[in-house]
């Protein structure tokens, strides 16, 4: 009811914004409002299931998730990224890592001792 108030409708009079709404649980009227999300939420279950990594670590799959199709061509804008489409030129594809792909950390000399690991088994995220 908020969003269809006289007082929200005033708002958007001030700046000639057009407000259309849609029905409720149909997300195939919203178009790119709705497939957006979807697919940035499918990339990255798609990763959580590939790698087996436990959901704590959503936020940073979905990161990553975004920085992929921000990046990847896609035949929907011929072939172009979308990165290339806004900035015009090709993106940098170097800083790009294996998702969940283990490393080692060593740790600073004052955490070991002579016969303690120097190192810590890592996991990258993103």
């Amino acid at each position: 009811m908020k969003y269809t108030s006289n007082e929200f409708y005033k708002l958007f009079a001030l700046d000639e914004t057009i407000h259309q709404t849609s029905c409720i649980n149909t997300p195939k009227k919203n178009g790119v409002a709705e497939k957006k999300p979807r697919h940035i939420v499918e990339t990255a279950h798609s990763l959580l299931l590939f790698v087996s990594v436990p959901s704590e670590f959503w936020v940073e799959v979905v990161l990553t998730a975004i920085s992929l199709i921000d990046t990847i061509s896609s035949s929907y804008i011929s072939g172009f990224s979308p990165f290339k489409k806004l900035y015009g030129y090709a993106p940098n594809y170097s800083y790009f890592k294996v998702f969940c792909c283990a490393y080692f950390f060593l740790r600073p000399h004052v955490e070991y001792s002579k016969l303690s690991s120097r190192f810590v088994i890592c996991v990258f995220l993103g």
